[in-house]
């Protein structure tokens, strides 16, 4: 899916971790489309099943969530990616 000119990887399950570890940009999206959170992580499993915005996604969804990831080992690529995401989806979770 591309989301901000990203080409994301998915949709994967919010609710099932991954087999590997590694660094990403991630998204939530729903049936819509509609951009609910993204955010970033230097772990993917560090942050799915168990993510502490699910009940904010849950709130703002049309239809099923889904997960999009953008694999990205640079923290400083990551962050302004994710930056970026916000800037033109301005998504109802997570921080602006």
């Amino acid at each position: 899916m591309n989301i901000a000119g990203y080409n994301f990887d998915g949709p994967y399950d919010p609710d099932k971790g991954f087999t590997k570890d590694f660094a990403a940009v991630y998204s939530i999206v729903d049936d819509k489309p509609k951009v609910v959170d993204v955010g970033q992580t230097n772990n993917i499993n560090d942050r799915f099943p168990n993510h502490e915005r699910k009940p904010c996604w849950l709130r703002n969804k049309d239809g099923e969530i889904h997960l999009y990831i953008y694999k990205e080992e640079s923290e400083k690529n990551r962050l302004r990616i994710e930056s970026e995401i916000r800037g033109v989806y301005n998504p109802p979770c997570g921080e602006r």
